[in-house]
């Protein structure tokens, strides 16, 4: 693709990536190998220097301590001494001056008529000839005199010379290094992206929903961005199953009252009575409303299990709010003899919607007077445990088997005992969802033909 349209290259953030590094990566290298390089030359100077110094000061304490004679015996006393000596009076006669072979192009001349009076300190001439440099040290007598000694910068200049052409020569693979390493880091940063991109093309392509990105762990940010991708699509996954699960029971449950709507219409129309006509009316009204309960309800289930349901939580004494739901539920209580007991502190707070969890305590003592014969008993306790506020509703009523336990949380799962009262199954899948909602869960423990008890655990 970026070889057909360099553009894209240019434009893309792995080649931005691996240039930025490797501008900076050879720019580093660069101002490493200076600071090396000036360490070094210093080092170098600084100890031909030392090494000048040295022998001045020896031949000065020659010369003071047994004059000119032992001076000059010392000075010629070595041929090969690369240094040039020289002894210059306060009148400008130079009684001892010694040129060394490798300063073959300087006239002696020269050197007798342009370095006589130089200060004390160093001194540089240049060679135009054969372009070489050389560096002269004169020290001040006590006399008036001066002592002089110099050196070539030859060989010093040709160590720094190699130093510098291995250090041009280290450009190249100092360029390849960072263009490699350039290349290495930007896919290990760019990977996370490219998984992401090859798990939305799967999800796009092949309409896979489940797929996800796997964790490498090899980056801490890495990791939270593919945590919280893979996230995201789970919440996705959630909302899609719940919409698919709200339409498979919705399309499965309307078919009976849909049918049974059609039936009494039919028969309403075959009939000349005016009451058989209301009454089908009747009949088709009740039925659109059980209709508009169940799918209000099958609504409320869902969003409540994806997370969507909007709660208006604030901070709410629950006490009151059982008082309220026995109130409401006691003239069915009293209809089929059932004692309604309750047993709990009068101040027991949580933080919820009020209305969400009215539903919740209405639809559990519903049930337990439902399923309770008559002359059984409900109690209604409340209790503040640790960091949560559990509500729990017993009954003594008909009982759960075991293997119905884990189907009564279901949308529009009627057990066997449950098929003579009349409901829509949506009740305790409500209750669940609610109770999940506000970070809670809800427990059950049954013994058939002994009774139920429902515990609702909210965080306190």
């Amino acid at each position: 693709m970026f070889l057909k349209n360099p553009k894209l290259l240019l434009k893309s953030n792995s080649f931005r990536l691996i240039t930025w590094y490797t501008v900076f990566f050879v720019l580093s290298s660069l101002a490493i190998n200076i600071y090396a390089y000036t360490v070094i030359s210093s080092y170098i100077y600084e100890q031909s220097r030392a090494e000048v110094e040295e022998d001045i000061l020896e031949l000065k304490e020659i010369y003071e301590e047994n004059g000119i004679e032992a001076l000059s015996a010392d000075v010629f006393e070595d041929a090969n001494d690369p240094f040039f000596v020289r002894l210059v009076t306060s009148e400008g006669i130079s009684p001892i001056l010694r040129i060394p072979d490798n300063w073959e192009n300087i006239d002696p001349s020269y050197v007798k008529q342009n370095i006589l009076h130089s200060e004390d300190g160093w001194t540089n001439i240049y060679d135009s000839i054969e372009e070489e440099e050389y560096e002269i040290r004169t020290l001040n007598l006590a006399e008036g005199s001066a002592l002089q000694i110099g050196q070539t910068m030859e060989k010093r200049e040709g160590l720094l010379s190699k130093i510098r052409k291995v250090y041009l020569f280290a450009i190249i693979p100092i360029v390849l290094l960072g263009y490699l390493g350039g290349l290495l880091i930007a896919d290990r940063a760019l990977s996370p992206i490219r998984q992401l991109i090859n798990t939305l093309d799967s999800i796009v392509s092949n309409s896979k929903i489940d797929v996800r990105v796997p964790e490498q762990h090899a980056d801490k940010l890495h990791d939270e961005l593919i945590l919280l991708f893979n996230k995201m699509l789970d919440k996705i996954e959630t909302l899609i199953n719940g919409m698919r699960d709200v339409l498979d029971n919705v399309a499965h449950d309307l078919r009976t009252p849909m049918t049974r709507l059609r039936g009494t219409a039919e028969i309403a129309l075959q009939s000349d009575r005016n009451e058989d006509l209301k009454e089908a009316l009747i009949d088709c009204v009740e039925e659109t409303e059980r209709i508009q309960i169940m799918l209000n309800t099958l609504m409320d289930v869902s969003e409540a299990e994806t997370g969507a349901m909007k709660l208006n939580t604030e901070k709410i004494n629950v006490i009151p709010m059982i008082d309220e739901v026995v109130e409401l539920y006691s003239y069915v209580a009293e209809e089929k003899d059932i004692a309604v007991q309750t047993g709990f502190p009068e101040e027991l707070y949580v933080t919820a919607d009020s209305s969400r969890l009215r539903q919740v305590l209405a639809n559990l003592l519903d049930n337990a007077i439902k399923y309770t014969p008559r002359g059984g008993k409900v109690d209604i306790e409340a209790d503040h445990k640790e960091n949560e506020v559990e509500i729990t509703f017993k009954d003594t009523g008909v009982g759960i088997s075991e293997h119905e336990l884990d189907n009564i949380w279901d949308r529009l799962y009627r057990g066997d005992k449950s098929r003579t009262e009349r409901g829509l199954g949506l009740g305790l899948s409500l209750v669940k969802a609610i109770v999940g909602a506000h970070r809670g869960y809800v427990e059950v423990l049954s013994t058939p033909g002994a009774g139920s008890a429902f515990s609702v655990h909210l965080p306190a």
